[in-house]
């Protein structure tokens, strides 16, 4: 009789697994400015173990970008998530050329342009949602992320032209997130046309 005591463990732990999983699916919805911008951080190591030719480190520094880029993903839109799990796949393409010992710089730049570039739309859909909730400082900072990871993949941009096309979409909302700050009222503005011109931007350069 005690062998059938087996399967309500296997139950109770099942149970106890989704419910951590359910837990920390809700708690990485409430995503902080912290982890908008840590994979930032985590592609910049993952780059200089790559010159230092330290490449499990590498590796594991692109993991831990990847795995943000997911949790970030989760407090934006469809578009997004497209955009964002396309550069992850580019990431990953580099990791292969990596354990292959056959990474390229032009696809180590261009999975990066890409990755920085979809996290900041993210982090945009993500202060509009802020602005609509009425939280106009969180919609700020969020914004201010979607600048910093934009200034960020300017370095990895494949031209000229693709550089100059993110600096005139860079100073459109620096002048938004200015008007925002100056106002002693509550600054309110259609998000729609610069969403688009983050989105066109990407779409070029893919």
């Amino acid at each position: 009789m005690r062998t059938y005591s087996f399967f309500p463990a296997v139950i109770v732990i099942g149970l106890s697994f989704l419910a951590l999983f359910l837990y920390d699916l809700n708690h990485h919805s409430d995503l902080t400015i912290e982890r908008a911008t840590s994979p930032i951080q985590h592609l910049a190591n993952a780059r200089q173990a790559i010159l230092d030719r330290k490449f499990n480190t590498s590796i594991r520094e692109m993991d831990a970008a990847i795995m943000d880029m997911k949790i970030i993903e989760l407090s934006a839109d469809s578009t997004a998530t497209k955009f964002i799990e396309r550069a992850i796949q580019d990431l990953k393409f580099v990791e292969t050329e990596i354990q292959n010992d056959s990474i390229s710089l032009q696809d180590l730049n261009h999975a990066y342009f890409n990755a920085l570039n979809s996290i900041a739309y993210a982090n945009l859909i993500i202060s509009e949602k802020n602005l609509d909730k009425g939280e106009r400082y969180e919609a700020m900072r969020f914004m201010n992320a979607t600048i910093k990871e934009m200034v960020s993949s300017l370095n990895f941009a494949a031209n000229e032209r693709d550089k100059e096309r993110e600096k005139v979409v860079i100073d459109d909302i620096k002048d938004i997130l200015s008007k925002m700050k100056d106002s002693e009222y509550e600054y309110r503005f259609n998000y729609d046309s610069i969403n688009k011109e983050v989105q066109e931007m990407i779409e070029i350069s893919n």
